[in-house]
């Protein structure tokens, strides 16, 4: 892999200006979620469930759009990179609250439709450029925010209709669809929606 992670790619990438041959653009973005959509479905055929579907678990592998790959990764030196990122619930167990379903919150149950959940926070990173999903929030907040039904807002970067489908992977689980069903929708709206420029977001 030529460059870091996911995470550290897409704040890097608010750095570069528009004429930057490496700057992202809207079609950049539809292609990062595809790519993980596609090993998504991968794991859902062998009825893997990942459990810590993020960006800072995916790796790039080249920061020109030609050739990049995103590849999806568990790695768990990523607590110690990312400990922020990680609450305890109950003991010494730490949980990436901020990426869990409410049903993986309450029960601690989790499958392919709370991995479904997930790549929807996924997603939102991606069109946000890296932001830390809820960012005002401290964990506990959050867990009382997605039990009650909040929601992640929409993005500066990020279409309607892409926003949509992602509001589809926050139902309650048994009306989440696939990651089939995902896949066939972002190809499909990458298709029909014409390439931009991005809106620049303020750096971190």
């Amino acid at each position: 892999m030529e460059t870091d992670d996911l995470l550290k790619h897409l704040r890097d990438c608010r750095n570069l200006e528009a004429s930057d041959s490496h700057a992202l653009r809207l079609q950049d973005l539809f292609a990062m979620c595809e790519d993980v959509a596609r090993g998504c479905c991968y794991l859902e055929e062998l009825r893997f469930v990942h459990r810590d579907l993020a960006c800072r678990n995916c790796l790039v592998s080249s920061i020109n759009r030609e050739n990049r790959v995103i590849k999806i990764g568990d790695f768990r030196l990523a607590r110690d990179i990312y400990k922020d990122c990680y609450y305890s619930m109950r003991g010494e167990d730490l949980f990436p609250v901020r990426w869990m379903a409410p049903e993986s919150l309450i029960f601690e149950i989790f499958s392919s439709q709370s991995d479904v959940w997930s790549f929807g926070v996924l997603m939102w990173e991606i069109t946000s450029l890296g932001e830390q999903p809820y960012i005002a929030k401290t964990n506990e907040e959050v867990i009382n925010y997605v039990r009650a039904g909040g929601r992640l807002p929409i993005t500066l970067n990020c279409p309607s209709i892409l926003y949509q489908l992602m509001l589809r992977r926050w139902n309650t689980a048994d009306t989440r669809p696939n990651f089939e069903f995902c896949l066939n929708n972002i190809i499909a709206l990458r298709e029909n929606i014409e390439d931009a420029l991005l809106k620049p977001v303020d750096t971190i």
